[in-house]
């Protein structure tokens, strides 16, 4: 570690009186005889220690994009940076299988696609293999899917409401990148820095913004005609649980939506969240490149 570079180490090679865990881990050699140690966990995606070989190591937390200092005394203190933490987990949880259990969530998911073809009687749902291989061959049942199993993993079962608006609405319609939709979430009534000047760059005041938070009726519905259409409804329980989530849709999104499709504004709002919901469903998903259904791909290469 003199110049910086960080090596892959060899199989099995870790230094003396460093536990090797049983199944998948991610290690690093640092300065002053230290050693940080990431391997899967139960409840959580992952878990990690540092500390000195042949000593009871401590638990350290790693945030994606965020770096990690680790003192070493009152003066000393190693600082992995945010692309290296990031770089870290990526590389353990590649070789992992997803969270969830699948049986749970195909159940669920039967629940509100039941006219999908793979929830008809001559297909074997519950065999996580054969779906897995199927829901690669179909977009919308695919997202859907890990969408609902990460959700429930995590115990997040609004979703399912989520899910049905974005099925509601027709998926079709969120897969243009350029649709110009938009979400943000704020616990406080205006949303953090970054999605102000967004929502000023769309020709929303902050003027406009205050008034629409201190409503108490919602959902609250804003058009501004060099723009389009703020949405704002409020989720959660009263007091400090409760949080506002803002949606904003070009004319033609809003038209298609409550026009043509004749959904209600808190429909068109929970199916843009769903979209989001599944956004980031996805990017996880890509995390786990080593997880169901890409066995035989990687055995192939």
């Amino acid at each position: 570690m003199s110049n910086g570079t960080v090596a892959r180490l060899p199989e099995a090679s870790v230094p003396e009186g460093v536990s090797v865990p049983g199944g998948p881990f991610v290690m690093v050699l640092l300065p002053h005889n230290r050693y940080l140690l990431g391997r899967p966990a139960a409840g959580v995606d992952d878990r990690w220690v540092w500390g000195k070989p042949g000593e009871n190591p401590q638990d350290v937390f790693l945030y994606d994009s965020e770096r990690l200092s680790l003192p070493q005394g009152e003066t000393t203190s190693t600082t992995l940076s945010a692309e290296m933490v990031t770089f870290l987990k990526r590389e353990l949880l590649a070789q992992m299988e997803p969270p969830g259990d699948h049986l749970s969530t195909v159940l669920i998911l039967r629940g509100f696609m039941r006219d999908h073809a793979a929830f008809l009687d001559d297909f074997p749902f519950q065999d996580e293999s054969a779906f897995i291989h199927c829901i690669n061959e179909d977009d919308v049942l695919r997202k859907a899917y890990w969408t609902l199993r990460f959700a429930l993993s995590r115990g997040e079962f609004d979703v399912v409401t989520r899910l049905k608006a974005w099925l509601k609405a027709g998926p079709e319609l969120f897969n243009d990148p350029d649709n110009g939709m938009k979400i943000w979430f704020s616990i406080l009534d205006l949303p953090d820095d970054t999605a102000l000047q967004e929502l000023e760059a769309l020709a929303f005041s902050r003027e406009d913004l205050r008034h629409m938070a201190n409503q108490r009726v919602v959902p609250l519905l804003l058009f501004n005609p060099r723009s389009g259409y703020l949405v704002l409804s409020r989720f959660g329980k009263n007091g400090e649980n409760s949080y506002l989530v803002w949606a904003f849709l070009p004319p033609a999104l809003w038209a298609e939506l409550r026009e043509r499709r004749k959904l209600s504004i808190r429909d068109v709002l929970l199916a843009l969240w769903g979209q989001y919901d599944i956004e980031h469903a996805m990017e996880e998903r890509s995390r786990y490149t080593r997880g169901l259904g890409d066995a035989v791909s990687l055995s192939e290469a």
